[in-house]
């Protein structure tokens, strides 16, 4: 399996406080951590990691960040040949303040705001992936590979994205951009807005396939027309920053390896849920052993697709159509989305 990423790769450096942030105050940093970054770049690594054949296509400055970048994708296999060097702007960089007390964090994003030029993707994708932040590439591999399987992660709301929209197979939101594209709120206390939310993005943009993260809430999604909430697992959180691209890389590596869609979203909410135990969203990505073994004890190993794949040699179609009881129960809820329930309409 052969996936492209196309979009933004960074520098991010988490900077742990145990104490309110404020302006006009001298901070103590008790603990600072720096790695790569990036939607983009972090779901090419967390593939790279569980060994796909990733590639990445971002734009990085002529400096010292952009080296230990590219290190760290090459560390786990990631194909970099498809980063382009902009010598007129430096690396973007993400500054991430945690507060280890309350878990909220402040983020200061430096962009560089530089594009890809060359759009020489030729290896043959099995898999697209975008997250919205280069829009004029992400419209060329649409056009180039037609037939290939796409993906948007969507972080932010504006016109090109909306555009973007239109044109793949899977996309990939969180409960405050869901509300943008939708121009409905979302009430927990009333779970008729999360369907209204739903099936307006299904109207909206028919082609795709729609999955909503709700943080602590867990994701929505439908199977065969029946709006779903898949539940969190409940862990010791530590850091929340990246969790949304271990979900998205999660699923689309379950998704290539033909799981089947409940299936995938149960894989991206265990992997999603494991990396807030850390801190970083690169070094916080687990491991696919842990998910999986995670996923062993949760559904039973005969459930998990992946001893499957291991035992008959072969990758198991799972059907996408089909809801899984193992995973979800299907009780009616009557207000609030309860865990593993269907949403009333």
């Amino acid at each position: 399996m052969k996936v492209l990423c196309i979009g933004s790769s960074l520098l991010e450096t988490t900077c742990s406080i145990n104490e309110a942030f404020k302006e006009n105050q001298t901070i103590k940093i008790t603990e600072k951590n720096e790695c790569g970054g990036g939607h983009a770049g972090n779901i090419a690594y967390l593939l790279g990691k569980w060994g796909v054949e990733a590639y990445i296509a971002s734009v990085l400055g002529p400096d010292d960040a952009a080296n230990k970048i590219k290190k760290e994708y090459e560390n786990v296999g990631v194909k970099t040949e498809y980063i382009e060097t902009s010598y007129d702007k430096g690396t973007g960089q993400s500054i991430v303040i945690l507060n280890t007390t309350s878990k909220n964090r402040t983020t200061f994003e430096i962009l560089s705001n530089a594009y890809l030029k060359k759009y020489a993707f030729g290896m043959a994708p099995d898999i697209i992936l975008v997250d919205g932040n280069d829009f004029n590439a992400s419209v060329t591999a649409f056009d180039k590979y037609p037939n290939v399987p796409s993906y948007l992660v969507v972080n932010s709301v504006n016109n090109e994205v909306i555009e973007l929209c239109k044109y793949v197979n899977f996309i990939i939101c969180n409960k405050s951009t869901a509300e943008a594209l939708s121009n409905i709120l979302i009430d927990f206390n009333n779970s008729t807005t999360l369907v209204n939310v739903y099936n307006k993005l299904r109207q909206k943009f028919s082609k795709a396939e729609v999955i909503v993260t709700l943080g602590e809430r867990g994701s929505m999604y439908a199977i065969n027309g029946q709006v779903k909430i898949m539940p969190v697992v409940k862990t010791n959180i530590v850091d929340t920053n990246g969790a949304g691209d271990v979900y998205a890389g999660a699923f689309i590596y379950a998704m290539g390896r033909n799981f089947g869609l409940e299936k995938a979203i149960a894989y991206a909410t265990i992997a999603a849920s494991l990396s807030t135990t850390k801190l970083t969203s690169r070094m916080s990505i687990p491991s696919i052993s842990e998910v999986s073994t995670y996923y062993d004890n949760k559904f039973g190993a005969s459930n998990n697709p992946i001893n499957n794949m291991s035992e008959q040699g072969k990758e198991q179609n799972v059907s996408s159509q089909t809801p899984d009881p193992s995973l979800n129960s299907n009780s009616n809820m009557n207000a609030s989305p309860k865990e593993g329930t269907n949403v009333n309409q």
